[in-house]
This record gives structure tokens, C-alpha cells and sequence, in this order.
């Protein structure tokens, strides 16, 4: 079977240290079977997307146990409930932002965007207000998150 894309040699060396650093767990014999999945893996395994380049590819995994479920794309990655968080407040899609219209000189940005293309924009002067509106746009919007 041809490979959809071409690769570097250091290809499957790169993957198994880029996964092992992200927490994804495996024996010697689960990496090679994932491996071929994952580099003859045309589609998304959740919307079908066709992957155009081999960097829309993600290996999806659960971020408790470090069990692998799915090839993705991009966008069905970010949007799974357990994604890794690594911004300023430790909430998904809010962030710490500078603001001189609040007395504290600081407000919470909330921002959702699909496809490049913001869905949702709002700042409050507190993190619990963020989280209020964050969690009223998904509440009313289930689509938008698997």
C-alpha cells in the first residue's frame, strides 16, 4: 500500500519521542500497529475531514491515561472536552488580559473560533463571569464540541 504522504526518514523516530513527551502510553508492539495506522490514515476518524497534508493529522489521547483513541484532524482534537490546558488561567478559551477599564487593570478574554474564524468574543472583569458565558455558549451551541 503507497503511503498518502511522503515522509522524512526521521519520521517515525520523531513521532514516537513527540508522542512519549506529550503522555501518550504504549508497548514496543502498540507504537508499530499505531504508527501504520496513523501514516495510512487519510480521513478523520470523527468528521471524515480529508487530511491534504500530513500535518492535519493528530493522534488524539485521553490526557488521564495516556490512551490513544483516535487519528483527528486538527479541529476534532481541539475540540474534545479533555484537550490539554496551557494558557494564563487554566480555563478552555479564557485568557488573563490587560485592561485599564477595569479598576483591578486586568479582565478575562473569552474567545471560541472554528475554522480561523471567532464564534464567540467576550471580556469580563472576573474569571467567574468568563466562565459563565463560556459555559452558556456551549450549553447552547452542543455541536460545536464532541
Amino acid at each position: 500500500m503507497e503511503l498518502p504522504f511522503k515522509l522524512s526518514k526521521q519520521h517515525k523516530a520523531d513521532r514516537k519521542c513527540q508522542w512519549k513527551k506529550r503522555g501518550m502510553l504504549f508497548t514496543p508492539d502498540e507504537f508499530e500497529e499505531i504508527y501504520n495506522k496513523y501514516i495510512y490514515t487519510t480521513n478523520c476518524e470523527l468528521c471524515n475531514f480529508l487530511f491534504l497534508k500530513s500535518q492535519n493529522r493528530q493522534l488524539d489521547h485521553c490526557h488521564k491515561t495516556g490512551k490513544i483513541r483516535n487519528i483527528v484532524c486538527k479541529n476534532c482534537n481541539l475540540r474534545k472536552k479533555d484537550r490539554k490546558i496551557t494558557n494564563n488561567t487554566g480555563e478552555r478559551h479564557i485568557i488573563k488580559v490587560k485592561n485599564k477599564d477595569y479598576k483591578t487593570g486586568y479582565g478575562f478574554s473569552v474567545e471560541i473560533k472554528r475554522n480561523k474564524k471567532r464564534i464567540l468574543f467576550s471580556v469580563k472583569a472576573n474569571l467567574k463571569d468568563a466562565i459563565t458565558v463560556r459555559d452558556t455558549f456551549i450549553r447552547e451551541n452542543p455541536n460545536i464540541y464532541s
